[in-house]
């Protein structure tokens, strides 16, 4: 990882959108792990959106870090939400409802905020992988939820980082590159 990634997932801007499409498990772990230890040493509150598999591997990293992940999770600063069964509540016919997603996921990131102890002021951070379970199947509801992310990032003021599994591509589409912000 080079010295700009780092930084950037060290300390993103509240309303930046990075997407990282990777191919490489390993590395792309370490950047979940940085962007997640990163905010919490800052008194954050971490939202992680991920499947099973990347949670364990992510929570893992960060007991061996020497977090305390258990108290993080019951305080409510370090939330582990698996991205099939957020996607399961607000599919619709294929697609992603507006009204439902901004519910779902605004009670996330508002109670997230809650834990840090700060009120209102409290920084939340947000991952999430919902994006790389959509696109290879949807492409036109992956842009639909991209969209919805941007709302939610301005609405509330948060920084997302994504990630996308390539599976033997080169790359993601261009029109989802165009909905982030930063790309790593």
């Amino acid at each position: 990882m080079n010295a700009r990634a780092a930084a950037l997932l060290t300390n993103p801007h509240p309303c930046s959108h990075i997407v990282y499409p990777y191919t490489d498990e390993g590395l792309v772990g370490q950047a979940v792990c940085l962007y997640t230890s990163a905010g919490i040493q800052q008194g954050e509150s971490v939202v992680l959106v991920m499947t099973a598999a990347h949670c364990e591997s992510i929570t893992l990293r960060l007991v061996t870090e020497g977090f305390n992940v258990e108290r993080l999770q019951k305080s409510g600063r370090l939330v582990c939400v698996l991205a099939e069964e957020l996607l399961s509540q607000f599919m619709v016919d294929g697609m992603p409802d507006k009204e439902l997603f901004h519910l779902a996921v605004g009670r996330m990131i508002t109670r997230a905020r809650a834990a840090t102890g700060n009120g209102s002021a409290g920084l939340v951070r947000v991952f999430g992988e919902m994006v790389s379970l959509l696109w290879n199947a949807n492409l036109g509801a992956t842009i639909s939820l991209e969209d919805m992310w941007n709302e939610i990032i301005e609405m509330h003021r948060v920084p997302l980082m994504c990630t996308y599994a390539l599976n033997g591509r080169d790359d993601i589409h261009q029109a989802l590159h165009a909905l982030h912000s930063h790309s790593l």
